[in-house]
Protein backbone atom coordinates (compact mmCIF):
# COMPACT_ATOMS: atom_id res chain seq x y z
CA UNK A 1 0.00 0.00 0.00
CA UNK A 2 2.51 2.40 1.04
CA UNK A 3 4.96 1.92 -2.19
CA UNK A 4 1.84 2.96 -4.30
CA UNK A 5 0.98 6.03 -2.25
CA UNK A 6 4.83 7.29 -2.51
CA UNK A 7 4.12 6.34 -6.51
CA UNK A 8 1.44 8.34 -6.98
CA UNK A 9 2.50 11.20 -5.18
CA UNK A 10 5.48 11.30 -7.06
CA UNK A 11 3.61 10.51 -10.25
CA UNK A 12 1.33 14.06 -9.53
CA UNK A 13 3.98 16.10 -8.43
CA UNK A 14 6.10 15.19 -11.98
CA UNK A 15 3.22 15.80 -13.51
CA UNK A 16 2.59 19.29 -12.01
CA UNK A 17 6.46 20.42 -12.96
CA UNK A 18 6.02 19.34 -16.43
CA UNK A 19 2.91 21.14 -16.94
CA UNK A 20 4.43 24.33 -15.22
CA UNK A 21 7.19 23.83 -17.47
CA UNK A 22 4.89 23.45 -20.33
CA UNK A 23 2.75 26.10 -19.68
CA UNK A 24 4.64 29.58 -19.52
CA UNK A 25 6.13 30.08 -23.56
CA UNK A 26 9.23 32.18 -23.78
CA UNK A 27 8.93 35.39 -25.28
CA UNK A 28 10.79 36.05 -28.67
CA UNK A 29 14.15 37.82 -29.53
CA UNK A 30 13.73 41.61 -28.89
CA UNK A 31 10.31 41.58 -27.58
CA UNK A 32 10.28 42.81 -23.62
CA UNK A 33 9.43 40.17 -21.05
CA UNK A 34 6.54 40.45 -18.76
CA UNK A 35 6.24 37.99 -16.05
CA UNK A 36 2.72 36.87 -15.26
CA UNK A 37 2.67 38.23 -12.01
CA UNK A 38 3.50 41.40 -13.08
CA UNK A 39 0.67 41.50 -15.91
CA UNK A 40 -1.98 40.09 -13.13
CA UNK A 41 -0.94 43.11 -10.78
CA UNK A 42 -1.39 45.33 -13.21
CA UNK A 43 -4.54 44.26 -14.03
CA UNK A 44 -5.82 44.08 -11.08
CA UNK A 45 -4.67 47.95 -10.47
CA UNK A 46 -6.21 48.90 -13.84
CA UNK A 47 -9.41 47.12 -13.64
CA UNK A 48 -12.99 48.37 -11.57
CA UNK A 49 -15.87 46.37 -10.49
CA UNK A 50 -19.49 47.38 -9.75
CA UNK A 51 -22.61 44.83 -9.75
CA UNK A 52 -26.00 46.12 -9.40
CA UNK A 53 -29.13 44.34 -8.30
CA UNK A 54 -32.63 45.48 -7.92
CA UNK A 55 -33.42 43.29 -4.63
CA UNK A 56 -32.02 39.55 -5.40
CA UNK A 57 -31.63 40.00 -9.13
CA UNK A 58 -28.37 41.28 -10.88
CA UNK A 59 -29.66 43.73 -13.57
CA UNK A 60 -26.16 44.85 -14.57
CA UNK A 61 -22.86 44.50 -13.69
CA UNK A 62 -19.47 45.71 -15.31
CA UNK A 63 -15.64 45.56 -15.71
CA UNK A 64 -13.70 48.17 -17.14
CA UNK A 65 -9.60 48.03 -17.57
CA UNK A 66 -8.13 51.37 -18.12
CA UNK A 67 -5.73 50.79 -21.42
CA UNK A 68 -3.00 53.44 -20.25
CA UNK A 69 0.08 53.48 -21.71
CA UNK A 70 1.39 51.01 -18.83
CA UNK A 71 -1.28 48.73 -19.36
CA UNK A 72 -0.84 48.86 -23.24
CA UNK A 73 2.98 48.05 -22.77
CA UNK A 74 2.28 44.64 -20.52
CA UNK A 75 -0.58 43.55 -23.10
CA UNK A 76 1.39 43.84 -26.19
CA UNK A 77 3.99 41.98 -24.48
CA UNK A 78 1.53 39.24 -22.91
CA UNK A 79 0.12 38.69 -26.80
CA UNK A 80 3.69 38.65 -27.86
CA UNK A 81 4.59 35.63 -25.87
CA UNK A 82 0.84 33.99 -26.12
CA UNK A 83 1.19 34.47 -29.99
CA UNK A 84 4.50 34.21 -30.44
CA UNK A 85 5.30 37.67 -31.88
CA UNK A 86 8.76 38.22 -33.19
CA UNK A 87 9.90 41.35 -33.22
CA UNK A 88 9.07 43.03 -36.59
CA UNK A 89 5.23 42.29 -35.67
CA UNK A 90 5.39 43.51 -32.23
CA UNK A 91 7.41 46.72 -33.37
CA UNK A 92 4.01 47.21 -35.88
CA UNK A 93 1.36 46.17 -33.43
CA UNK A 94 3.30 48.79 -30.78
CA UNK A 95 3.29 51.58 -33.60
CA UNK A 96 -0.14 51.13 -33.99
CA UNK A 97 -1.24 51.12 -30.30
CA UNK A 98 0.92 54.49 -30.03
CA UNK A 99 -0.88 56.09 -32.84
CA UNK A 100 -4.66 55.01 -31.10
CA UNK A 101 -3.47 56.09 -27.68
CA UNK A 102 -1.90 59.82 -29.59
CA UNK A 103 -5.79 60.56 -30.02
CA UNK A 104 -7.53 58.28 -27.82
CA UNK A 105 -8.49 57.16 -24.30
CA UNK A 106 -9.71 53.05 -24.69
CA UNK A 107 -11.05 51.29 -21.64
CA UNK A 108 -11.85 47.44 -21.88
CA UNK A 109 -15.54 46.94 -21.00
CA UNK A 110 -16.80 43.09 -20.28
CA UNK A 111 -20.66 43.83 -19.71
CA UNK A 112 -23.43 41.71 -18.45
CA UNK A 113 -27.08 42.14 -18.10
CA UNK A 114 -29.79 38.88 -17.67
CA UNK A 115 -31.63 39.99 -21.20
CA UNK A 116 -28.69 39.83 -23.87
CA UNK A 117 -30.59 42.89 -26.20
CA UNK A 118 -29.49 44.83 -23.59
CA UNK A 119 -25.71 44.52 -24.12
CA UNK A 120 -25.97 46.38 -26.82
CA UNK A 121 -23.03 49.32 -26.16
CA UNK A 122 -21.93 49.42 -29.63
CA UNK A 123 -25.42 49.88 -31.59
CA UNK A 124 -26.18 53.17 -33.11
CA UNK A 125 -28.90 53.25 -31.28
CA UNK A 126 -28.61 51.49 -28.07
CA UNK A 127 -29.81 52.04 -24.67
CA UNK A 128 -26.99 53.19 -22.83
CA UNK A 129 -24.60 56.74 -22.49
CA UNK A 130 -20.90 56.23 -21.34
CA UNK A 131 -19.07 59.11 -20.34
CA UNK A 132 -15.42 59.39 -19.14
CA UNK A 133 -14.86 62.81 -16.14
CA UNK A 134 -11.37 64.04 -15.81
CA UNK A 135 -10.56 67.36 -14.58
CA UNK A 136 -14.13 68.77 -14.77
CA UNK A 137 -14.62 67.74 -18.84
CA UNK A 138 -16.68 64.95 -20.14
CA UNK A 139 -15.96 63.16 -22.97
CA UNK A 140 -18.78 60.68 -24.71
CA UNK A 141 -17.34 57.38 -25.43
CA UNK A 142 -17.31 54.87 -28.39
CA UNK A 143 -18.09 51.30 -27.70
CA UNK A 144 -16.97 48.55 -30.46
CA UNK A 145 -18.00 44.78 -29.38
CA UNK A 146 -14.75 43.03 -29.37
CA UNK A 147 -15.15 39.57 -32.02
CA UNK A 148 -12.56 37.58 -30.93
CA UNK A 149 -12.75 34.22 -29.29
CA UNK A 150 -13.86 33.65 -25.45
CA UNK A 151 -10.14 31.70 -24.56
CA UNK A 152 -8.29 35.00 -26.92
CA UNK A 153 -10.36 37.57 -24.70
CA UNK A 154 -9.56 35.73 -21.58
CA UNK A 155 -5.49 35.67 -22.23
CA UNK A 156 -5.66 39.61 -21.33
CA UNK A 157 -8.84 39.29 -19.02
CA UNK A 158 -9.31 36.60 -16.84
CA UNK A 159 -12.10 37.97 -15.15
CA UNK A 160 -14.63 37.79 -18.62
CA UNK A 161 -17.15 35.69 -18.94
CA UNK A 162 -18.84 33.77 -21.65
CA UNK A 163 -22.01 35.38 -20.08
CA UNK A 164 -20.74 38.52 -20.56
CA UNK A 165 -20.19 40.56 -23.95
CA UNK A 166 -17.02 42.20 -24.44
CA UNK A 167 -16.10 45.95 -25.84
CA UNK A 168 -13.53 48.85 -26.44
CA UNK A 169 -14.50 52.07 -25.79
CA UNK A 170 -12.80 55.04 -26.56
CA UNK A 171 -12.69 58.30 -25.72
CA UNK A 172 -11.72 61.62 -27.81
CA UNK A 173 -8.79 62.83 -25.50
CA UNK A 174 -4.88 61.42 -25.73
CA UNK A 175 -3.84 58.64 -23.37
CA UNK A 176 -0.95 60.46 -21.95
CA UNK A 177 -3.67 63.37 -20.60
CA UNK A 178 -5.34 61.45 -18.42
CA UNK A 179 -3.31 58.43 -17.36
CA UNK A 180 -2.05 59.62 -14.16
CA UNK A 181 -5.27 61.27 -13.42
CA UNK A 182 -8.42 60.11 -11.36
CA UNK A 183 -11.57 59.37 -13.36
CA UNK A 184 -14.69 58.40 -13.52
CA UNK A 185 -16.30 55.97 -16.02
CA UNK A 186 -20.03 56.34 -16.43
CA UNK A 187 -22.25 54.16 -18.12
CA UNK A 188 -25.81 55.13 -18.03
CA UNK A 189 -28.70 54.27 -19.14
CA UNK A 190 -32.49 52.96 -18.93
CA UNK A 191 -31.36 49.45 -17.19
CA UNK A 192 -29.09 50.97 -14.37
CA UNK A 193 -26.32 53.37 -13.89
CA UNK A 194 -22.97 52.43 -13.02
CA UNK A 195 -19.64 54.46 -12.11
CA UNK A 196 -16.25 53.30 -11.86
CA UNK A 197 -13.79 55.63 -10.42
CA UNK A 198 -9.78 55.43 -10.97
Amino acid sequence: MLPSIKFLISTAALSIFILSCASQLKTQAGVPEVTTAYYTELLENKTKKIEIYDGLHNILTVQATWLDSQFTEASLSQNARSFQWNEQLYKEEREKKINSNANSTVFFISLYTPERKHSDLSKIKNLWKIFLEVNGQRYEGKATKIKLLLSEIQSLYPYHNRWSTPYHVSFPIATSLVENQSAILTLTGAVGSAQLKY
